[in-house]
């Protein structure tokens, strides 16, 4: 919200719409300003150039660290444009296929593409197909998501068939590839001599945000912040401040999509109650219904300095539960 005003505006709307902004708050953080410029660097290398063509890359990263939203992020920069010959895609994103081996993969391909195919339609024909379409659309940068679903060490058949597929895409020389996917996916491409020769494997690593460092710290208040500016109350909820933002790190791993759907849960417990801002209360509320069984900590509830090393932790005492609120209500 830009000003108090905004808040208030915010703040009377009906409990639906309310709802709606915590559900789709997009908060522009720095993690996914490097996924944008990696993206722009594998498509564009020269600023006001043009697309390069040959190369494969990939985008990595623990789950929820902001990859996918990224990748589609830049695809709608680049939204599809009628050509003389038909549609043109300069940027194509295409949901791989967890499960069916490789067909379903040369069809989230031909139906990203807008192709027309069949079950009669074999594997070779529609990929010889696709590759047409590929060169017919104009695609300038095909970007592949989720894809160690698709190159699972444990599928060595289907993992050769896509390697296949992705260098007969390279050999176009028309578009450039981009693999996005958890860490393993780097080592998937590392480990094909033949990808690694197109273009040298680029690569960018969209890390969680950690506590251990003044920067790292400074960026992930910051990220709470901005969620905080942007939530549908009157007031503040003070997000950002060291006390509640260590805690809401230690909740969510530092990994911006578990952060924004605990805030959203905090949010609706707080919107159901009529308060003006999140409160400790609505925290603890939304983190006690997501710890692990037989997980007695509550970072919102407990006194900070009984954190558990990791999450698996005792039962903490009577005595302790007392003192650990009385510190919680004066932090």
């Amino acid at each position: 919200m830009d000003d108090k005003s905004d808040r208030v505006r915010a703040a009377q709307l009906a409990a639906v719409e309310r709802q709606s902004i915590l559900k789709k708050l997009i908060i522009k953080h720095d993690r996914l300003s490097e996924g944008m410029e990696a993206l722009s660097r594998f498509h564009m290398p020269v600023k006001g150039g043009v697309h390069d063509t040959g190369c494969v890359s990939a985008i990595v990263g623990d789950s929820r660290t902001g990859k996918s939203f990224a990748a589609s992020a830049y695809a709608r920069r680049f939204p599809s444009l009628e050509g003389e010959r038909g549609m043109i895609f300069p940027v194509l994103l295409v949901e791989t296929a967890p499960t069916g081996g490789m067909r379903p993969v040369l069809e989230n391909l031909a139906n990203a593409l807008g192709m027309l195919h069949s079950q009669r339609m074999n594997n070779g024909l529609l990929t010889h197909n696709i590759l047409d379409g590929l060169k017919y659309h104009q695609v300038q940068l095909l970007i592949f998501d989720e894809f160690q679903d698709v190159c699972d060490s444990r599928n060595v058949r289907l993992a050769s068939d896509v390697k296949r597929l992705l260098r007969k895409i390279l050999n176009l020389d028309t578009l450039n590839i981009v693999c996005i996917g958890l860490p393993e996916t780097y080592q998937i491409l590392a480990n094909d001599k033949q990808l690694v020769g197109r273009g040298g494997l680029q690569h960018a690593h969209l890390h969680p945000y950690t506590w251990d460092s003044d920067d790292e710290r400074k960026s992930f208040r910051l990220l709470c912040d901005m969620f905080d500016d942007g939530m549908p109350f009157r007031e503040k909820s003070g997000l950002g401040s060291v006390a509640l933002a260590q805690r809401l790190h230690w909740v969510s791993e530092g990994i911006i999509g578990k952060l924004k759907n605990f805030l959203f849960q905090a949010g609706c417990l707080a919107i159901n109650d009529g308060c003006e801002h999140v409160t400790f209360e609505h925290l603890a509320m939304a983190y006690s219904a997501i710890k692990p069984p037989k997980t007695a900590f509550n970072p919102f509830v407990d006194d900070w300095s009984l954190k558990p090393v990791e999450q698996t932790e005792l039962p903490l005492s009577s005595a302790q539960r007392s003192l650990s609120k009385r510190s919680v209500a004066h932090a």
